[in-house]
């Protein structure tokens, strides 16, 4: 029995309150130096929906600076974290094409070849180079900085959720994509993924591609990260209590167990933030490029604006920029035909949305009346002419932008105070940082909860481009990029009063423009080089 067996089974027949969850990480007391590493939120795409990534030679910028570092601190050990949304499964144009949708998974044959098709078009092609320098890095960091042990973990997010439905997908994407073949996955390793979800026997065949972890910790690191979706309402399923198994829903928090016996299903269903990602914003973003294609109407800013559309957050920003668009172009006296489609594109994407039975069956009875209630007030509009429907949401999402500006975009003291990091039956593991992603909004709390040392909340908001709002009016677009670095190191210092380790963590924030940002009508068509 191990030290941490036989320390878990004295608190457990103490009956104190401790609780303990699966996989966290308790590094040997002798351990040498080690770096963690952590950003989310990449949503690599396939492309074939605007243009939301970054280009290669930020991934070359990042790697380098992991390498340095681990030269600086002559670092033995490596963690990286990608703590969810690292492929986006939803931003495509595929699901249209094919005439299928993320929720519609009863129809195995056809969700399987769009899932397959997405994720080797990922791969394969619109980001070979990011993975392959993520393949390349352990052997790079043991050739040039001499490390010898480099741990990727990567965690389940709310926009790749569609990969773990399908075998041959995720399949695809460890061998593939992470270099990891399912054979070198160890029975030990298989079997605590399988405790985490609720059954240990469920990845136990060599054949069978485990599921991400849905958090993961390290108590050298002191360090806890889970993606966040689990607090959002939206992208996290309600589950009713039936059958003798418990319901969940995000206003109750983290509640492992339940989630065990529930299999995980409220992040692993589809959810109602999936159906207004891949039912409006892709759909539309598709359709219009196409009938704009078809009818001649080469436009290059509104093709780049389109384009750009999904790094609008959040989403009724990129509706509002589009009709903004065209309300200019109809004050200039300019392409008739193309505000036309785009209108009348809109329109019926939306209604469309509000008229499938996915949309009200994922969000709560209030929100379904409030759409229904959209639904028939939108087509009232139509019917008395003049484009009154487009106006409509536009007066709409400008009310939805001004009541916006009220909400806090903060973490209050009593929300932290639930993050498993901080929460009383966990303070057994000592953990210091709580870290998601998820919102897109980088923030930094340090939250005084009794009973605690000194701790720290972090969220790692993207790492992409996102289009940000200019004072006054305008737009522009920038990188905005945040790494969480967490250094666990052996105190060389002679003084023999001093700790033994010291532990020290940094966060990155790389805010960019430039040229290729700053040029509307080639942004996303243009990739630097060095």
């Amino acid at each position: 029995m191990s030290a941490w067996q036989k320390i878990k089974q004295s608190v457990v027949s103490s009956n104190r309150s401790d609780q303990f969850l699966e996989g966290i990480v308790q590094p040997d007391e002798n351990r040498g130096n080690r770096l963690c590493v952590s950003v989310s939120d990449i949503h690599l795409t396939d492309g074939t929906v605007g243009f939301q990534n970054l280009g290669d030679h930020a991934w070359q910028l990042f790697y380098n600076s992991i390498l340095q570092r681990c030269k600086n601190y002559y670092v033995d050990e490596v963690l990286f974290v990608l703590d969810g949304d690292i492929v986006d499964m939803i931003r495509s144009s595929r699901w249209v094409e094919n005439g299928i949708y993320p929720w519609e998974r009863q129809r195995s044959a056809e969700f399987s070849a769009v899932i397959n098709q997405i994720i080797q078009d990922i791969v394969e092609h619109k980001h070979k180079s990011f993975f392959d320098m993520l393949k390349a890095l352990p052997a790079r960091l043991r050739e040039e900085a001499a490390v010898k042990q480099v741990k990727v973990v990567i965690t389940l997010g709310n926009h790749d959720k569609e990969l773990f439905c399908d075998q041959q997908a995720l399949s695809y994407f460890y061998e593939q994509a992470l270099g990891i073949r399912l054979d070198d996955i160890s029975l030990a390793e298989r079997q605590l993924i399988g405790r985490m979800y609720g059954d240990e026997a469920m990845f136990e065949s060599l054949s069978s591609a485990p599921y991400m972890p849905f958090y993961y910790g390290d108590t050298g690191f002191r360090f806890f990260t889970t993606h966040g979706q689990w607090r959002d309402k939206d992208n996290s399923r309600s589950i009713k209590a039936e059958d003798g198994l418990p319901g969940w829903s995000a206003s109750e928090g983290w509640q492992t167990e339940k989630w065990q016996q529930l299999g995980y299903s409220p992040f692993l269903l589809p959810c109602f933030g999936d159906s207004v990602a891949a039912g409006v914003l892709s759909t539309f973003i598709y359709k219009v490029k196409r009938q704009l294609d078809e009818n001649g109407c080469q436009d290059t800013r509104l093709n780049s604006i389109l384009d750009e559309l999904d790094l609008y957050r959040p989403t009724y920003a990129a509706l509002t920029r589009i009709l903004k668009e065209t309300s200019d172009m109809r004050s200039d006296g300019r392409g008739e035909t193309a505000i036309k489609i785009i209108e009348e594109t809109l329109y019926h994407c939306i209604i469309e949305w509000l008229s499938w039975d996915f949309t009200y069956q994922s969000t709560s009875s209030f929100r379904g009346t409030l759409l229904r209630t959209g639904k028939r007030l939108l087509e009232w509009l139509r019917s008395m002419g003049h484009g009154l429907e487009i106006k409509g949401l536009a007066s709409l999402l400008r009310i939805i932008e001004f009541l916006n500006q009220f909400f806090r975009r903060s973490i209050t003291l009593n929300e932290m105070g639930r993050f498993p990091a901080f929460m009383p039956e966990y303070r057994h593991y000592q953990f210091q940082i709580h870290g998601e992603g998820h919102t897109h909004m980088p923030l930094q709390e340090q939250p005084n909860i009794e009973g605690l040392r000194s701790s720290t909340y972090i969220n790692f908001g993207t790492w992409r481009d996102q289009i940000v709002i200019r004072k006054d009016r305008g737009y522009r677009r920038q990188g905005v990029l945040r790494a969480l670095y967490i250094l666990d190191l052996v105190n060389r210092c002679d003084d023999p009063g001093q700790p033994p380790r010291t532990f020290d963590y940094f966060v990155e924030d790389v805010v960019n423009w430039g040229d290729f940002k700053d040029a509307l009508n080639e942004c996303g068509k243009v990739q630097m080089k060095f």
